[in-house]
């Protein structure tokens, strides 16, 4: 074995993202549509797609870590790395609400806010919603730097 290590190719947890600095925070806005045709989807549920919650928190993960750069504060706070080296890894996991299925077809809108928490860690609360408004799930994470090994 050479020591390299192969993964598969992760779930695209977000299909557009933009983001601000504003105070001590990064705002991020996400958006992902559910659609039957994700490969993770097949054979889920098999009479509907139904999206699961778990891949909300990849959402948050991808999208901060993607967007990190923006706040040199927020990275700092996560302790050295290598330069570039912003790949976030699930924490603690503080708080999760579903309150509505989410469906094939509806586009979810992630409003993540990254903060800083205790020492090396960062702190992100996700309110997703449909396109039309409504609240489907709201959940508090915490991320640390990945990628070491």
């Amino acid at each position: 074995m050479s020591g390299r290590r192969s993964y598969v190719r992760p779930l695209d947890g977000t299909d557009r993202i933009t983001a601000r600095v504003e105070a001590e925070e990064l705002l991020i806005e996400a958006e992902k549509v559910v659609r039957s045709t994700d490969p993770y989807l097949a054979g889920h549920f098999p009479e509907v797609t139904l999206y699961p919650a778990i891949f909300l928190l990849d959402g948050i993960r991808q999208a901060a870590g993607a967007e990190l750069h923006r706040s040199s504060a927020l990275a700092a706070h996560l302790g050295p790395g290598s330069p570039g080296e912003d790949w976030l890894e699930l924490g603690t996991l503080t708080s999760a609400r579903v309150l509505r299925p989410m469906l094939e077809g509806d586009e979810l809108r992630l409003l993540i806010r990254v903060s800083a928490g205790r020492p090396g860690v960062l702190r992100a609360a996700l309110d997703c919603r449909r396109g039309d408004g409504t609240q489907v799930a709201k959940m508090t994470v915490e991320l640390v730097r990945g990628g070491t090994s």
